[in-house]
């Protein structure tokens, strides 16, 4: 017992929490983001680094100048399009090399190194099925026959439809004390996210080019992205070995922090560098290819029900106020449905609830429905 005891003592006391160093207004760095897709309009972002504990929003870094450049010296222009985002239209890449260049506002020329264009092979599959716990777990399998070993990075983009708590189907003037029939529902929504987790894999030490069903994402079965439908569109890139190595590094950075044994974090730059100044860092890594993508939907009939879902409206609730109050009624409310009257046909007035309880959009959604929706 005094032996266990002992050896608890000796790793509570050895282990010191990191607290990282603050980052120093002038050790604002450059964070290039995007990708160059060659079958479709690309977007570059250009953003500043800030303290870790900092509130500010993020920096961004706006009149800079973009443009690609191949190993013959051709070079194709970005457009800016405001808020540090610069694109370019769709357009056919020859099978060369190309190297991305930045021109800040202040001068500051930026480059990374060439790259070749990665055609990335076509997605097998995007899959799911039911865990344990009744919740879902989604994967992406994917092969290539023309090459070897291949390194693969996935992003994706989760859409579902949710409902506000209750469905309001009358509108009420403030101003005038009046009750109208609601012309355009705020009852159901579409809403999107965007992965976060970086997602990588390599069949470097496989027999053979296949991924198999790779992990993307869980959702819990109480998720109300499953109460109605879902729907997941996966992108899939090819990447080359050091890109891998750099997205490894990354998630190493982000993802494993705040264990016993993790690792340390370290500063990664990519394979970008500053021209004008050669000892500044620079973040981000260029990557240009296609890309391949797969939709695919889940619906509520697919799954089993939960004991209910996690949709935020707990303490929604109904009220209600008679004609003869409509006069003196007032706040920031929104009706719902009429109250029947008992003797006759008609109502005797209404009920109603917060704004955040009847109207979906106050969530962040839109009552427009997606174009791809099925």
């Amino acid at each position: 017992m005094k032996r266990v005891l002992f050896l608890i003592i000796l790793f509570s006391g050895c282990v010191d929490p990191y607290t990282p160093p603050n980052l120093k207004s002038s050790d604002s760095l450059l964070v290039i983001d995007g990708y160059i897709d060659t079958a479709t309009k690309s977007t570059i972002n250009l953003t500043r680094t800030k303290n870790l504990t900092s509130t500010d929003p993020i920096e961004i870094e706006e009149g800079a100048t973009l443009w690609l450049e191949d190993n013959a010296g051709n070079k194709i222009f970005l457009q800016e399009e405001g808020g540090g985002t610069y694109t370019l239209a769709a357009q056919s890449f020859p099978p060369k090399e190309y190297s991305l260049h930045v021109i800040t506002q202040d001068s500051k020329e930026y480059i990374s190194e060439f790259v070749p264009v990665m055609e990335s092979p076509a997605i097998d599959s995007v899959s799911w099925e039911l865990t344990a716990d009744k919740g879902v777990q989604l994967y992406v399998s994917t092969h290539d026959d023309q090459n070897p070993e291949g390194f693969y990075r996935w992003s994706f983009e989760e859409t579902w439809t949710y409902t506000a708590a209750y469905n309001s189907v009358y509108d009420f003037n403030p101003a005038t004390k009046t009750v109208t029939v609601r012309t355009e529902s705020i009852y159901q929504c579409w809403t999107s996210d965007r992965s976060n987790d970086i997602l990588i894999a390599t069949t470097q030490r496989l027999n053979k080019n296949v991924i198999s069903e790779f992990p993307l994402i869980y959702k819990g079965n109480t998720s109300e992205e499953l109460r109605y439908r879902y729907s997941i569109l996966v992108n899939q890139y090819a990447i080359t070995e050091d890109s891998y190595n750099y997205w490894q590094q990354q998630k190493k950075n982000t993802e494993d922090l705040g264990t016993l044994f993790g690792p340390l974090p370290t500063q990664i730059t990519g394979n970008f560098k500053c021209i004008t100044d050669p000892s500044e860092k620079v973040v981000g890594y260029f990557h240009i290819g296609s890309v391949s993508s797969k939709r695919i939907y889940i619906s509520f009939e697919d799954l089993p029900s939960p004991p209910f879902y996690d949709t935020g409206y707990s303490s929604c609730e109904l009220n209600g106020v008679l004609l003869a109050g409509l006069q003196n009624f007032s706040g920031p409310f929104t009706f719902v449905g009429g109250i029947p009257n008992p003797n006759g046909p008609g109502v005797i007035g209404y009920t109603y609830t917060s704004q955040f309880c009847a109207d979906c959009t106050l969530r962040g959604g839109s009552t427009t429905k997606p174009d791809f929706w099925e």
